[in-house]
């Protein structure tokens, strides 16, 4: 795969060395751009110009990319390099860095490929603040109790909203192979493992 990133800062660093060693073709533009800054083993082509420049772009080979990366600093240059490549050269696959949330749900809903480090990060800091409540499964095997995946109209549900069938209750739940019995708050996501017993 041919991919120009845009941008190289850590991440637009980290990406480029780990698709380079996957034996992606790999191009970096930014301004100031070193090959020292990319390392040793970083087989790829740097490009030392502004990426939101369609000249530098075209020098990069973008009309021939199969993705492109914007991932620079700047939301407001990632959003326009990102519709640049699209619109002006073609590229099938773009994605932009928006750290802001609410301009990544807006772009998002427009057909931009976004990702966004701000909500990455809330949702690692809730999973990792929500484990102290949740134990590895030490448990035996008991005949009147089942493992269920939930519906998709259970989703989004309190546990104690949901029917199984007469006779049977939801007890616990397994969330990343961990278990934690039930609180009065809990919801039912989609990766969950329902634990349901005969009342």
């Amino acid at each position: 795969m041919f991919v120009v990133i845009a941008g190289s800062g850590r991440l637009g660093v980290g990406l480029a060395q780990a698709m380079s060693s996957r034996k992606d073709d790999v191009v970096v533009i930014d301004e100031g751009l070193t090959a020292g800054r990319l390392g040793e083993n970083f087989d790829g082509v740097i490009v030392d110009g502004n990426p939101m420049d369609s000249e530098v772009l075209s020098l990069a080979g973008i009309g021939r990319a199969d993705l492109f990366i914007a991932v620079t600093g700047d939301d407001n240059v990632n959003v326009f390099c990102a519709q640049s490549a699209r619109t002006c050269f073609g590229v099938k696959e773009v994605l932009a860095r928006i750290a802001d949330s609410e301009k990544e749900a807006f772009y998002r809903k427009l057909g931009l490929g976004t990702v966004c480090p701000t909500i990455t990060g809330i949702n690692q800091v809730l999973e990792a603040v929500s484990r102290d409540r949740f134990s590895p499964i030490i448990a035996y095997v008991d005949p009147n109790m089942i493992c269920v995946h939930p519906l998709e109209e259970w989703i989004g549900k309190k546990y104690s909203q949901i029917e199984i069938s007469k006779g049977t209750k939801v007890t616990g739940l397994v969330r990343s192979g961990l278990f934690s019995r039930l609180y009065g708050k809990d919801a039912v996501r989609p990766d969950d493992t329902l634990l349901v017993s005969r009342k």
